[in-house]
Order: structure tokens, then sequence, then C-alpha cells
């Protein structure tokens, strides 16, 4: 009997799971080939005690701190890195493993994994950054988290950029799921749950695992033979991906009967949403985000999908930079 699993990651990568239950280490700082390999950025890390939980924190460039939340449930960072080094240029650039993710260490009582708490993880990483009011980044699932954060604390945001937004709803989670499985192809879907279904994948064997997300996630890239580029800066070892299994689990039940959109009126900070006009997502959830959030922009970016930074660097930089200095000129 086949259990079908959904996981958001940086993401929305979907996996046909065959009685699955449910990360990590860091990759090396590899730069996607289409965007500026030649800069070199300081970056520093650190573990930092957060309600209760070690959390692991990078900083990459110097300047005004802009706070990114990685894709998951279960994801961690390092993909990110280097679709943002073009900001770190001019901006400090703040990451961060959410919690049990990537080297932030897994909680010793799983009901601490929700969205609640890990919202106050956020608001415990701009308190201890003493940053008074943040500029925050989401990707992903990492908008959910920003969008709960700005309903709690609408008065700590200075700006709230959200890149490929999750979708808005149950029914739009459901639509996109139908959408990326309308574009994944016989061959992947067989190879993929074959691949699921063997001792390799059970064991979370790395090769096994890497294989199996990368089916899973292609087919939210306009390019889906770019999918090993994009992943290039990920390790999945055994710890890695039996923690990405476990919070996807526990988190998946946050897209039954929700709609994040309630509520978002009291979001009062300047407010950019960007996202591929081919991203699976529909573009009606997206919209019905930015009419949620009063006076917020929305901007698509022609001939990319869930991953814009990587996609189409030069635009989303130009977007990115543009909003956060309006009279920014290349």
């Amino acid at each position: 009997m086949y259990m079908k699993k959904v996981f958001f990651s940086s993401l929305f990568f979907s996996f046909i799971a065959i009685m699955t239950s449910c990360g990590g280490d860091q990759g090396k700082d590899n730069t996607n080939l289409g965007q500026e390999d030649s800069i070199v950025i300081e970056r520093t890390q650190e573990i930092v005690e957060i309600n209760g939980v070690k959390h692991f924190i990078e900083k990459m460039g110097t300047g005004e701190p802009l706070l990114v939340l990685h894709g998951g449930p279960g994801l961690f960072h390092d993909y990110l890195v280097p679709g943002f080094k073009s900001l770190a240029k001019k901006y400090q650039i703040i990451f961060y493993d959410q919690r049990g993710c990537g080297k932030t260490d897994f909680p010793k009582d799983t009901a601490s994994i929700n969205i609640g708490t890990y919202v106050e993880d956020l608001e415990g990483i701009r308190n201890y950054l003493k940053i008074d009011k943040l500029n925050l980044i989401g990707h992903s699932w990492g908008t959910i988290i920003a969008l709960d954060y700005a309903k709690k604390y609408p008065n700590n945001l200075k700006r709230l950029i959200l890149v490929s937004p999750a979708p808005t709803n149950s029914d739009f989670f459901d639509q996109t799921f139908s959408n990326m499985q309308k574009k994944r192809t016989e061959a992947d879907t067989k190879e993929l749950i074959q691949t699921m279904m063997s001792k390799e994948f059970e064991n979370r064997e790395e090769k096994s695992f890497r294989k199996a997300i990368l089916l899973g996630d292609r087919v939210n890239l306009v390019d889906q033979s770019k999918i090993e580029e994009l992943y290039q800066p990920m390790i999945f070892d055994k710890i890695t991906a039996n923690k990405l299994m476990i919070i996807n689990s526990l988190l998946e039940k946050t897209f039954f009967n929700f709609d994040i959109t309630i509520g978002l009126d009291v979001v009062n900070c300047p407010t950019l949403i960007v996202l591929g006009d081919l991203d699976n997502v529909p573009f009606a959830s997206t919209q019905a985000l930015q009419e949620s959030i009063k006076g917020s922009q929305l901007m698509v970016i022609k001939k990319s999908s869930h991953y814009p930074f990587f996609e189409t660097p030069k635009e989303f930089n130009h977007i990115i930079k543009n909003f956060l200095n309006p009279d920014y000129e290349e």
C-alpha cells in the first residue's frame, strides 16, 4: 500500500513514499555557475542557544542585516548561500538552521516542533542579534514562518520579502502537489518509488536519499537538468536525513485546513513578494497573499520557477536591491 507524502522543502519537493518514517551536515561554499563566482565574501558561523535549543547561525558579508529563512520543513540553509552572495556585497546576510534542522540541535521534546515555537525561535534570534527591526526574507516554507512572525510581531519588522511563497491555504496546497505531479515524468515517478522502497533509502544511505530528493524536487526548476547544481552545497548524511523526515512528518499537519492569509491585516511594513512565472504554486494563491497585505508589491520573474535566486539570479538581485534601496542603480 502506497502512502503519499509531501515535503515542502525550499522547495516543495514531493515524494511518493512507501511507509516512510520520518538533517544536518552542511556543504561547502559552492556557487551557482550563473552567479558571481569571483565574489569573495567573509562568512562567520556560531552556535547560540535559543529557547533551550542550540541553533546554528551563519553570517555572510557586512552592512545592514537581512535575515533569511530557509525552506523545508526539515531542510537547512546551505542551498541559499550561493544565491545570496551578490547581496552580501552590500548587506549582511544572516542564515540559521531552524529547530531540529541542519547543524541546529534536535530538541528533546518533539512537541516543540511547531510553527509557534519556530516563530519564538526567530524572535529569540532577533533579540540575540540585537536587531531592533528585521529585514526578513523567507523562501517557500520559510514564508510560512515569516508570515506568522509578522502577525505576532508586526512592529519588529522593517521590511518583509517573501520569495516563492508557500500555498496560502489547503486547497492551493493540493493544487500545487497536483501541478508537480503533472510535470513529473512517468520514468521519474517510477524511479522515485523504487528508490524509496529500497533498503538503501530505508537505511538513509546518502546516495539513495539524495537521489530521492533530487528526483522529487526537479519539477520545481524550469531547467530540470540543473537540479544537481542547485543541490551541490547540500550534504545529506544519515543524521540529516532522519531529522528531515521526522520534522517533515511532524509539521505535515500544518497544511491541513489552514489559511495563512487570515490575520495579515496587522502587517504594517513594506512587503515584497517575488516568484517565478512557472512556479507550481498557483498564481491565484500568491495573488490572495498580496491582497491580504496592505501595500505589498508583487514581482513576477519570467522563465523562472521555485528558485528565482538560482534560476534567474540577475533579475532576482535587481528586484531585491531596488526594493531595499529605491535609489539603487546597477
